[in-house]
């Protein structure tokens, strides 16, 4: 996956689908919502195919209008925009999710990338900036505001979690076995299916397991059984 970052040192390349971009707007502020829809409602190669204001209404759409990106706010009424990044990635893999967000703390950062999100971008960019943005993250790329770069580095820079040369394994085989899945971009049914159990089952593993490594999110999960095997093969 190649990163971008959102300013004028990437606009020269262009990036133009085939098809029109179909865009779903997640946000609890109508201004925001309308204000994008009206934004985009000349443009022949971007189309908002729905908006949604609260977590249910936003898994409804989603499963209904089939985006190819869903423009996504840190906060959606009193609901997580993080976890539902979760819920949408892991329903529907191929739908990609851009934070359109006013947020722009390191931790936050953090928490939409770890939760799956292909892009992380401000609310004051430009239109331009909204426009590559989408069309980046549609691509399969990734895209990040880049006046919050100075964050990611210090993020990169604290490491991830590792496995201790010469300590016990954290995991056993069957629980490595899950997170090859879990790294593999397979959902708990899909999980399920390939293991001979019901999703509950695996859900249930993957809680213990996350609890046994002191993560909490699938992107964490599949970032350790990385690390585990870059280490393995050392």
């Amino acid at each position: 996956m190649e990163l971008w970052q959102s300013g004028e040192s990437w606009m020269q390349k262009t990036i133009r689908p085939q098809h029109p971009i179909r865009v779903l707007v997640i946000d609890d502020s109508s201004l925001a919502l309308h204000g994008l829809r009206a934004f985009f409602s000349g443009s022949r190669h971007i189309q908002i195919v729905g908006v949604a204001s609260t977590r249910s209404e936003a898994l409804h759409a989603v499963q209904a209008n089939s985006p190819d990106v869903v423009m996504l706010e840190v906060r959606v009424g009193h609901e997580s925009g993080i976890d539902l990044c979760v819920a949408i990635r892991e329903a529907h893999p191929n739908v990609g999710v851009l934070f359109f967000t006013t947020h722009d703390d390191k931790d936050t950062l953090r928490s939409a990338i770890m939760a799956g999100a292909q892009g992380y971008l401000l609310k004051s960019a430009t239109a331009e900036s909204i426009t590559k943005s989408i069309e980046i993250v549609a691509s399969g790329n990734a895209i990040m505001d880049q006046r919050l770069t100075q964050q990611v580095i210090g993020w990169l820079q604290k490491g991830s979690p590792r496995v201790q040369d010469g300590s016990k394994p954290a995991c056993s085989h069957e629980d490595l076995k899950v997170l090859s899945l879990v790294a593999a971009g397979k959902t708990n049914k899909e999980i399920g299916q390939e293991l001979n159990v019901p999703s509950t089952v695996v859900a249930s593993r993957l809680q213990k397991i996350y609890k046994r490594l002191r993560i909490s999110r699938r992107s964490e999960a599949a970032r350790y059984y990385a690390d585990l095997e870059r280490t393995s093969r050392q």
